[in-house]
This record gives C-alpha cells, sequence and structure tokens, in this order.
C-alpha cells in the first residue's frame, strides 16, 4: 500500500510541475524616450529626427528579481546592440541608449529580451530627416 501512496505522490508532482521553470517577468511600460528624468522617461516621441544625440529605451520590470533581461537594438532590421540588465527588485526601472546622430533615416526597434531569450516586448520607432 505504501508503494502505491508512493507513485500516486510522484505522479501528483509530476503533473502539477513543481520543478517548472521561472516565470517571465512582467513588462509594466516599455518605451522610447529623448530623456530620462528621476528615473523616469522624460518625453514619449512618436519619431526621432536627425540630429538627435543619444536615445534611450525605458523598461519597467514587474516581478523578475534577481533575473536578468536584455535590450536588442535594430537599425533597420539589422543588429546594431545587445544591452543586458540586471534586475534588482519585483520592481525595477532601467534602460539603455544608443547614439542616433550619425543614422539615416530609417527604423529603430528594441526588443526586451528575458532570461529565457523570450521577446517580452518590442517597440520600433521612425527615424526622419
Amino acid at each position: 500500500m505504501r508503494t502505491v501512496s508512493a507513485l500516486i505522490f510522484v505522479a501528483l508532482v509530476a503533473l502539477t510541475g513543481s520543478s517548472s521553470a521561472a516565470e517571465a517577468p512582467d513588462i509594466a511600460r516599455a518605451q522610447f524616450c529623448t530623456a530620462i528624468v528621476d528615473r523616469e522617461p522624460g518625453d514619449a516621441p512618436e519619431s526621432i529626427t536627425a540630429g538627435l544625440q543619444t536615445l534611450y529605451f525605458f523598461t519597467e520590470i514587474l516581478n523578475g528579481k534577481d533575473s536578468t533581461v536584455s535590450h536588442k537594438w535594430f537599425y533597420n532590421d539589422v543588429p546594431i546592440a545587445d544591452v543586458s540588465l540586471q534586475v534588482g527588485a519585483d520592481r525595477w526601472r532601467t534602460w539603455s541608449t544608443k547614439q542616433v546622430w550619425h543614422l539615416a533615416p530609417g527604423t529603430l526597434k528594441v526588443q526586451v529580451i528575458g532570461p529565457e531569450e523570450q521577446i517580452l516586448s518590442e517597440k520600433e520607432i521612425p527615424l526622419q530627416k
């Protein structure tokens, strides 16, 4: 009888997924901006004008303490940067930057990539003359 009970217990543990992978962090906000003020995005432009020196990508992460996310930057769908960001608390605001003054008109994109290499968020912004 103990053997049957032990087998049932093992089967239940397997079915409930007690060894499941950690859940992906949640992205509360993800946006381009031209400045960070007091750990918040200073604006939310719909496009970027040529001549701008630095572009920021701001991300607010929930439930991601002690994980790592990354910002993968693309220019016209070509990868140009991959920035690893440590998440230090259950609510964490972070950002990465890219110098864009030298880029011709096109499209910038950032993907927020989770610890399991999944895309958590993706945003695009046009770069205009």
